[in-house]
């Protein structure tokens, strides 16, 4: 499988028929009517204000497949999943990779975040890293049981890390999957 052929239709398991892409400039606005669409509260436990159309804005903008590999899934014309991996071609972190990802509530327990953390998987083995990161809020359960499903390892907990954009701190879980052990 070439994990850069894309764009890839994929079926979900209630059968859904699903595209998934790299992200491009013309995504802009889809992107940001998708994030609008996450619950409020997994919203302010991510790492950035993805409600803020300047930020939207900033990675449409600067998007940089050396550094940054984002990938959406569509039905038809509408986002319903986003993700990226992140790494740094040099440096003492260019053997790891660090994957974020968020699908709207409608497609979720239908295999798709599998799909999107198994396409982050198979690209980063084809770059020739050793090692992904995920970085969960205890709080999102589901993606911490997702990560922990598809092989990652709990690595490190940073107690009261965070601060969610209401002003609550809590914990960060750093999760590892070693690509080598698969």
């Amino acid at each position: 499988m070439d994990p850069y052929a894309y764009p890839k239709h994929i079926h979900l398991n209630d059968g859904t028929e699903l595209i998934i892409r790299p992200l491009k400039k013309a995504d802009e606005k889809a992107l940001h009517d998708y994030f609008l669409k996450l619950p409020a509260e997994e919203v302010a436990r991510l790492k950035d204000d993805v409600t803020d159309p300047e930020l939207i804005s900033k990675w449409i903008y600067d998007l940089d497949y050396d550094a940054v590999f984002p990938l959406i899934a569509t039905d038809k014309d509408r986002i319903v999943a986003s993700g990226t991996l992140k790494f740094n071609p040099v440096g003492w972190r260019k053997h790891q990779g660090e994957i974020r990802a968020t699908v709207d509530p409608e497609y979720r327990k239908k295999g798709l975040s599998t799909l999107l953390i198994e396409n982050f998987i198979e690209i980063a083995k084809t770059m020739g890293l050793e090692q992904l990161t995920a970085e969960v809020a205890p709080s999102l359960d589901e993606a911490y049981f997702l990560f922990e499903k598809m092989g990652f390892k709990e690595a490190a907990v940073l107690k009261n890390f965070i601060k969610d954009q209401t002003g609550k701190h809590e914990d960060l879980v750093v999760m590892i999957l070693d690509l080598n052990q698969i």
